[in-house]
């Protein structure tokens, strides 16, 4: 369910000025024990890179792992198009009885999109799973 807020109680979302320093995006897909699989975003999760996200995660989910970690605690920007990307897949998993955890560490910036946009109440917000420390990148 997507609750929209008041804007006199919604959270301000300010966007970064064109000089502002992003970090490249990465998606890095990891698997440290069967039946699972995390999905590791860096840098600006926006309009440029929501579609290479939606990709990578339709790809994953089609191959019925019972857990899906998306890591985005190293997310430095998100928008509107990535706020879309994670309430789709998080539609997808629900549809498909996939858990979906969404690791967002301390991360202020996806912490603040999230609950601007009310998503926060609708996907499972999680610290990282135990034993994910260990794990290894999965090879394309």
């Amino acid at each position: 369910m997507l609750v929209v807020q008041h804007p006199a109680t919604a959270i301000p979302m300010a966007s970064p000025s064109p000089l502002a320093e992003r970090s490249p995006f990465d998606i890095k897909v990891i698997r440290p024990y069967f039946g699972a699989v995390m999905v590791r975003i860096r840098g600006a999760l926006d309009e440029d890179s929501a579609a290479e996200l939606a990709s990578v995660l339709s790809t994953w989910a089609h191959r019925k792992f019972p857990v899906l970690v998306l890591d985005l605690s190293e997310v430095d920007f998100l928008d509107s198009a990535g706020l879309s990307v994670l309430a789709g897949i998080h539609v997808r998993t629900v549809r498909e009885s996939t858990t979906l955890r969404i690791v967002t560490g301390d991360n202020r910036v996806v912490r603040r999109a999230l609950a601007g946009s009310g998503l926060d109440h609708a996907l499972n917000l999680s610290p990282l799973p135990a034993g994910w420390e260990r794990a290894t990148e999965i090879p394309n």
